[in-house]
């Protein structure tokens, strides 16, 4: 069975909480790297949220950021992709 990769993410609250990794990704479009993660919350029609940022890196270590609304399409093909393919 393989390891789940986790990681501590910063909420905007302040609190830290620990989020399973499900995807890291470049896009040579942006030229930006991405992740994509989960803290196995299920909305309303019982499917797990998932979040996507991007991934900076800096003097502390790695920072996400919110993803802007002009690389939001290729991010979600992406994601798309891997969900016909079912490489979950």
């Amino acid at each position: 069975m393989e390891e789940l990769q986790r990681i501590r993410v910063k909420k905007s609250n302040g609190i830290e909480v620990e989020a399973e990794v499900l995807l890291c990704f470049e896009l040579e479009k942006t030229g930006n790297k991405y992740i994509l993660y989960t803290f196995n919350e299920v909305d309303k029609q019982n499917m797990e949220t998932i979040h996507a940022s991007i991934v900076r890196e800096n003097e502390q270590g790695y920072q996400l950021d919110t993803i802007p609304d002009d690389e939001w399409q290729a991010v979600k093909e992406v994601m798309r992709e891997i969900i016909r393919n079912e490489e979950w």
